[in-house]
């Protein structure tokens, strides 16, 4: 079982690059050929609107030269110059060689399961493009799994169309992908500020913990393997199909925590302290489902801990009653998501606490496009207002429909 990855921009790349140096570290990953070739070449494309990420993300690492693929001029952090292109000045063809570096990754897996999307949602290229790329991809391979892996901007602000941006996207993202991993810059940034303590945080420390926190679900564990304990790669879509197989709620968040000198009880007291439970406006949040995934399980002695763990997750993720089986378990014995002598949790839960981000996009959207503030940045390059409307309408219902879940 094969998975292709395609990385969407900068945002994208830089996360891929820090994913990918992870990934091709386990030996189990080596063996399946799951994300990897025969040859240890990385299942991936890497793409971007301009030459200089790619090549500076890509250098070091086995990339498939015809994989890593670069266009002519940047998008200008614009969701709509991102996804219609560069009409004016000449095509350069991003997605038709995009699309190609694809179908020649999808051609070399002897069994092809699904792509994953590594791409922010403020950035012209990885929010335009990505969104293109999406709906394209959806369209060339109806059959395979589809997942998003969305990185968010700083609520703070990166960029004045970074609501708009992100409101066109995760429209999309809803309407074409099966799942969208989600994480927000904020949350990221203030759980590694609490671990760093006093020293400052870099963007290449915040890409680390995104790509830890990916790769503690991604990478193979004991709990999904043949009986002849061969790893099949499945881990991204076990996930998706356990947490998210409503189509009308398919957003999952996820959080870690690693240390070597904790005990089981211990990791998970510290990781439920870095979750949020409440909103702003004091509402409990409530989970849908969720995953639980022990790496460092040398022992193989975790499975004694679950019965105990089970119910503090259930009470710190608040699950809904509806689900009888809401948590569930898997383990690895070895923990790649960081030092060999470390232990890690990774919890990956389908929470209604993305109601108040999607929430916060619409009113900081619907604010500027009443306002009509950048509108024509957007006409100019081909965007129309039922683009805006629909999305509004998409992301609104997205928000009754994870409202209606937890009631």
């Amino acid at each position: 079982m094969s998975t292709v990855f395609v990385q969407i921009g900068q945002c994208g790349n830089q996360v891929g690059q820090a994913l990918w140096k992870k990934i091709i570290k386990d030996e189990e990953v080596k063996n399946s050929y799951s994300f990897v070739d025969n040859e240890q070449r990385l299942r991936a494309v890497a793409v971007d609107s301009e030459p200089k990420v790619v090549r500076k993300i890509t250098k070091g690492l086995p990339y498939l030269e015809q994989c890593v693929v670069s266009g002519k001029r940047g998008r200008g952090t614009n969701w709509a110059l991102g996804y219609h292109g560069v009409q004016k000045l000449g095509d350069d063809h991003l997605l038709e060689i995009t699309l190609e570096a694809v179908r020649k990754q999808v051609e070399k897996c002897d069994t092809f399961t699904g792509i994953v999307l590594l791409h922010s949602l403020s950035g012209g290229t990885g929010s335009g493009f990505g969104s293109r790329v999406a709906e394209t991809l959806r369209e060339e391979y109806p059959l395979a799994h589809l997942m998003s892996c969305a990185m968010a901007p700083h609520a703070s602000g990166e960029s004045p169309l970074q609501h708009f941006n992100s409101l066109l996207t995760l429209a999309t993202l809803q309407r074409c992908t099966d799942c969208v991993v989600l994480t927000q810059n904020d949350d990221v940034l203030q759980r590694v500020q609490k671990q760093a303590k006093n020293e400052s945080v870099s963007f290449a420390n915040l890409n680390e913990a995104i790509a830890s926190h990916l790769t503690g679900i991604f990478l193979p564990t004991d709990s999904i393997k043949t009986k002849s304990k061969f790893s099949l790669g499945m881990e991204p879509w076990e996930m998706m199909r356990s947490i998210s197989p409503d189509p009308r709620c398919k957003f999952v968040q996820i959080a870690q925590y690693m240390n070597s000198k904790l005990s089981w009880n211990e990791l998970l007291h510290k990781l439920s302290s870095t979750l949020r439970k409440y909103g702003k406006n004091g509402e409990a949040f409530a989970s849908l489902g969720c995953i639980c995934v022990a790496r460092g399980d040398s022992t193989g002695g975790f499975h004694l801990h679950s019965g105990s763990l089970e119910p503090k997750i259930r009470q710190a993720l608040n699950c809904v009653e509806w689900n009888p089986f809401p948590v569930d378990f898997w383990t690895a014995g070895s923990n790649g998501c960081g030092p060999r002598s470390s232990a890690s949790l990774t919890i990956a839960a389908n929470s209604s606490s993305v109601v108040e981000y999607i929430e916060g996009v619409i009113a900081r959207a619907q604010v500027m496009y009443d306002a009509g503030a950048y509108l024509h940045w957007y006409w100019r390059h081909g965007a129309t207002q039922d683009d805006f409307q629909n999305s509004f309408e998409t992301l609104r219902t997205v928000v009754e429909d994870y409202k209606e879940a937890v009631r």
